[in-house]
């Protein structure tokens, strides 16, 4: 169907993936209970969940359309709380209320140099972290229409081999 979760970090750039694959370690480490809900994101998915509250119930969750999330090029991922820890699995929960943890989690997605949408002045997305490696959605989906996802790793690829990003 195109519009199923992908937790899956082997879908998203390597060197995205092992910083995350980090990141993890420090929320375990300091006893944030955050798991991987959603990495890469196809086109699909984000016209999809972009629907909601728009022309499909419930609330706006992004103001993403297709192509400007870094979803769709393995370079964003979206961190969200077990709000159950004493039930079996993870009992998924986006409650902010309350909850300083969401706070430290970004705390720790920033000193690791991911950037956090926490912080974020318009439509700050608790969940959501990225790196774009120096790429603008501009160059990335230009990458993207000519060679693909894996044109879009090889420039962020190159720009972090040659330090061009933050």
């Amino acid at each position: 169907m195109g519009i199923e979760i992908d937790r899956d970090k082997s879908h998203l750039f390597p060197p995205f993936a092992a910083l995350l694959s980090r990141f993890e370690d420090l929320l375990v480490h300091q006893g944030l209970p955050f798991y991987l809900f959603e990495g890469l994101r196809t086109w699909e998915r984000q016209e999809w969940l972009y629907a909601q509250g728009r022309t499909r119930p419930g609330k706006v969750v992004t103001n993403a359309k297709p192509g400007s999330s870094w979803h769709a090029f393995g370079l964003a991922a979206d961190y969200v709380m077990d709000g159950m820890v004493d039930k079996p699995g993870i009992q998924w929960s986006w409650e902010m209320r309350g909850h300083s943890e969401w706070l430290k989690m970004a705390q720790l997605a920033v000193a690791l140099g991911l950037e956090s949408a926490y912080f974020w002045k318009q439509f700050p997305e608790c969940p959501h972290v990225q790196q774009r490696y120096g790429l603008g959605l501009p160059r990335a989906n230009e990458l993207y229409r000519t060679g693909g996802i894996q044109a879009v790793w090889e420039e962020a690829q190159r720009n972090l081999e040659t330090e061009v990003w933050p």
